[in-house]
């Protein structure tokens, strides 16, 4: 595959989502992609613009004024996830954002991870090994998170750990999924 020249961060996202006036959340967008992606699904065109519109509830022209964004996203996501370098990162607030809301980015993340995996196909009912089962049920888990009384210094490593968690539970995923797609022999997933 290419190698992608595509620099984004998560404040790109959001600054894009503003300008397009979208609600929703360039954290969620984020997991969706790479949700469909490591469910097998390279949506393209028209087909990631539709996908968005169901994700955010909007109609076709608001995601349009995205413009290169989204496609471009997409494509680093797709590099990003399948490169077999192990750099894949969910895009997520950076530390300058207080940490509620990070925590509440990082559930939104998983939610359209969720989502995204299974729009590409993944049933409930579907085969998974013991590990990629219970890395799915914590991506739920963490779906759900919520906000901290008080925040800690602990409680900014147990973030860190928390997102370096879902980074190599998603890499996992995707590396189980696909190599299931890739082998005529095993079940289909879908």
């Amino acid at each position: 595959m290419p190698e992608v020249q595509v620099d984004m961060d998560f404040n790109d996202i959001a600054d894009a989502f503003l300008r397009a006036n979208l609600p929703g959340s360039p954290a969620e967008l984020h997991g969706l992609l790479c949700g469909r992606i490591s469910g097998g699904q390279h949506a393209g065109g028209e087909e990631l613009i539709t996908m968005v519109c169901q994700l955010l509830d909007v109609v076709t022209e608001r995601v349009e004024d995205l413009g290169d964004v989204l496609p471009d996203l997409h494509l680093l996501s797709l590099e990003s996830i399948s490169s077999g370098t192990y750099e894949f990162q969910p895009l997520l607030p950076g530390d300058e954002v207080e940490l509620n809301q990070r925590l509440l980015s990082l559930g939104e993340w998983c939610q359209g991870f969720l989502f995204g995996l299974g729009s590409a196909g993944l049933s409930e009912d579907a085969t998974l090994t013991e590990d990629i089962a219970d890395a799915l049920g914590d991506l739920a888990a963490i779906s759900q998170i919520g906000t901290l009384d008080e925040e800690s210094e602990e409680d900014e490593v147990s973030y860190t750990e928390l997102v370096e968690y879902v980074r190599v539970a998603i890499l996992l995923v995707y590396a189980e999924l696909n190599k299931k797609v890739d082998d005529p022999l095993s079940p289909t997933l879908h």
